[in-house]
């Protein structure tokens, strides 16, 4: 008898473990993990020249890397500037002027790159006394006129070649400003 009870103890003890090890799961196969594409490192150059006529008045360049993706490109900001102090009634408030660049590139499945751009640039109008520039606009309370240039665009292209995507003419003084766009592979 007891041997028939220690039996019985032995097995209930061992059959939940028993019991256990039977219910638990084979390890399922490790499923690979879904590879993503890379980005690839490219160099973008913007360049804002602005013309008087025939005449170069100015040529600004900019340049970053960015990394492209094949869906949603990450985009990279640029901001330089300075800040201008001005006076109102009630306080001193200032003005941002300068450039604002947001930009991002998306592999396309050709190899090309689609650019998205945003570019801002703002900056101050000669004042009339000390400019050969002349504009025949007041200058409510001796503020600083600003001007700007703003422009969002989508451009594809290939590696190295470069695109003018936007043209524009300043409404007051008639300058004409040119945006283009360069994109390299960094390899």
């Amino acid at each position: 008898m007891k041997k028939f009870l220690g039996l019985m103890l032995c097995t209930a003890l061992c059959f939940p473990i028993a019991s256990l090890h039977a219910q638990e799961k084979s390890p399922e196969k490790a499923k690979p993990e879904e590879k993503t594409k890379q980005g690839t490192p490219v160099k973008v150059q913007v360049v804002l020249t602005e013309f008087d006529g025939d005449k170069k008045i100015a040529s600004m360049p900019y340049s970053f890397i960015t990394i492209t993706s094949e869906k949603d490109s990450p985009r990279t900001s640029l901001r330089t500037g300075a800040r201008i102090p001005f006076q109102t009634e009630a306080k001193e408030q200032y003005y941002d002027i300068g450039s604002n660049i947001d930009c991002g590139v998306r592999t396309e499945d050709d190899g090309r790159f689609n650019v998205y751009l945003f570019f801002e640039r703002s900056s101050l109008y000669p004042s009339n006394a000390s400019s050969e520039e002349k504009l025949e606009v007041a200058r409510p309370n001796n503020l600083p006129l600003v001007r700007q240039v703003k422009a969002q665009e989508n451009l594809i292209l290939k590696d190295g070649q470069t695109a003018e995507g936007v043209l524009s003419t300043d409404p007051l003084n008639g300058h004409v400003y040119r945006i283009s766009v360069t994109v390299n592979l960094i390899k």
